[in-house]
């Protein structure tokens, strides 16, 4: 029996799907508009059944062993991953809906770092034998997951690889998590504004006038990233991983202008015991890493 796998991402703009065969290659990618803020009742909700039972049918017929399911989310899941159990704000309904039972389907759903994480490992580590991998998305916030022995880490609660709730600045500003001055806050798009009194509304905007040689801009930028690299010393003597991959749209953006003072600044944190320097590298899926990293998840739970 020929085995697919559905890796379904919501994000706050758009719903992204994916295909994979039993050998992780990507057969298919697709979105629709998620329309959280539709006057529709939960339509993102409705399009995403609608979803799944198209695939479910093209792939499947019958047989719901043959297509597996998996769903990326922001929020935290519960201890089976089978539901988000918090998520704030966003996304009306999606807090303890358990989606196996609505579909009568086995279907699992992870956070959207861990997500982009284990879609990362899976499709370019895993294969060169790496067992510890640490991952950070830059986005509007900074999400990530956590790789040990060659399995994803969800911790109690799976709330492991939140790191962009670490603290960086004890005096900074205190964050939904009543951490002060996180990392979050200080590289992520959510707070430019505020970190730059109202100068820059955008990271966009900021590295572009940092690359213009704006002075206000350097600074900011450069404190941003100096405290990066202290979060990511920091994560390194903690979990002691082979490899640190950087994602989301900060980094995408940002590339070099990113890359290049966070080596520099690496090198004033970094404990190097024999001279070891841990490996940066960029992500390299994009935009549907949580769809490919959704599917995975349900790959690996299916053996």
């Amino acid at each position: 029996m020929k085995k697919h796998y559905l890796g379904i991402d919501i994000g706050g703009t758009k719903i992204k799907t994916v295909i994979l065969d039993d050998k992780g290659t990507v057969l298919e990618r697709n979105e629709v508009l998620t329309e959280d803020t539709s006057k529709g009742k939960e339509l993102w909700k409705k399009k995403m059944i609608a979803l799944i039972e198209a695939k479910s049918e093209q792939y499947a017929k019958s047989n719901p062993e043959a297509l597996k399911c998996g769903i990326s989310a922001p929020g935290l899941v519960d201890a089976e991953n089978k539901m988000t159990l918090h998520m704030p704000k966003r996304l009306q309904g999606i807090e303890n809906f358990n989606w196996s039972e609505a579909l009568q389907r086995d279907i699992r759903v992870i956070n959207d770092g861990h997500s982009a994480c284990l879609a990362e490992y899976e499709s370019f580590y895993s294969a060169e034998g790496v067992q510890n991998l640490l991952m950070l998305t830059l986005g509007t916030g900074v999400g990530g997951g956590i790789i040990i022995d060659g399995k994803l880490y969800q911790g109690t609660l799976q709330r492991a690889g939140h790191v962009g709730h670490m603290t960086v600045d004890f005096r900074g500003s205190q964050t939904m998590t009543n951490m002060p001055g996180s990392l979050e806050h200080a590289i992520g798009n959510f707070s430019v504004s505020e970190r730059t009194g109202g100068r820059f509304k955008s990271v966009r905007e900021l590295v572009d006038a940092y690359e213009n040689q704006n002075p206000e801009a350097k600074t900011w930028w450069l404190e941003s990233v100096q405290k990066l690299a202290v979060a990511l010393a920091s994560l390194t003597n903690i979990l002691s991983p082979e490899l640190i991959i950087l994602g989301g749209g900060i980094t995408a953006g940002a590339g070099n202008s990113l890359m290049d003072p966070l080596k520099e600044f690496m090198s004033d944190y970094e404990w190097c015991p024999g001279g070891y320097q841990i490996k940066i590298k960029k992500a390299k899926l994009g935009g549907y890493a949580g769809a490919i990293g959704a599917a995975f998840f349900a790959k690996n739970k299916s053996h």
